[in-house]
């Protein structure tokens, strides 16, 4: 029995170092289940030697594992669809279950925990990266759901990773978000994003926050001819202000 402890903690140990700082190894697609390539950064990025062929197994073999019942033991409920995870996995990635399943939670004990509210796209990406360290543009098959529209997907991602504490996939969420928003801003949409943004975030200095901000001041004229642009801006608040102080600044 100790044997066996000391084999599962070693096996624990392993997928931590492998899961959370290997970092830009590109997977193989066709390795990978539905839903796109990961894309790790690499130890080599910050100084470190590159993985070595065991290393990259591993990180292969937990890609894999994504929405594979192969060794699951925890059940994961987006809306009514259940996707199969693994406890060694998220407790290694992400702080919201390492917690759940370690603390005296009821979830956590029954390895069972059920996520209906907030965008089931965002969820099922979230848990996507915490596996691939990507996330796919293109809506999950397994999901009834609509997927997300193209302005919020990245915005829901990230209050997503907000939640389970993942800044590694707040930082990609971010960037595909300000790739979007150079040329979407002229979306009538536009408002609504704004609107989500400062709605899901409550830090006065959210980066989120930031890159909305810097975008509407580069296009203010523009933006200023829609009623409903000037709208969000009598309304007052959060975003006016940070408009005003990103004005003043020049």
């Amino acid at each position: 029995m100790a044997k066996k402890k000391k084999k599962n903690t070693e096996f624990f140990r392993s997928v931590i170092t492998a899961s959370s700082a290997l970092l830009a190894v590109p997977l193989d697609e066709n390795s990978l289940p539905t839903g796109g390539a990961g894309y790790f950064p690499s130890s080599s990025a910050y100084g470190e030697p590159e993985m070595d062929d065991s290393r990259r197994s591993l990180v292969l073999w937990i890609a894999k594992l994504f929405n594979n019942p192969d060794h699951a033991d925890v059940k994961i409920y987006i809306g009514e669809h259940e996707l199969p995870a693994h406890s060694v996995v998220l407790a290694s990635q992400s702080q919201f279950f390492q917690t759940a399943l370690t603390g005296n939670f009821k979830e956590g004990k029954a390895k069972q925990f059920h996520f209906k509210e907030g965008s089931a796209h965002a969820h099922w990406r979230v848990f996507e990266h915490m596996y691939t360290g990507n996330y796919s543009e293109e809506p999950a098959q397994a999901l009834d759901a609509p997927d997300d529209d193209e302005l919020l997907k990245d915005v829901r991602v990230y209050a997503t990773a907000e939640f389970f504490m993942l800044d590694d996939v707040k930082r990609l969420a971010l960037e595909r978000f300000m790739e979007k928003l150079k040329h979407l801003w002229v979306s009538e949409l536009l408002v609504g994003c704004i609107r989500e943004v400062y709605a899901s975030t409550t830090q006065p200095k959210d980066r989120l926050r930031s890159v909305v901000v810097d975008i509407v001041h580069d296009y203010r004229s523009t933006l200023w001819q829609r009623k409903a642009f000037q709208d969000l801006v009598y309304e007052g608040g959060d975003f006016a202000v940070d408009l005003m102080g990103r004005c003043i600044e020049g």
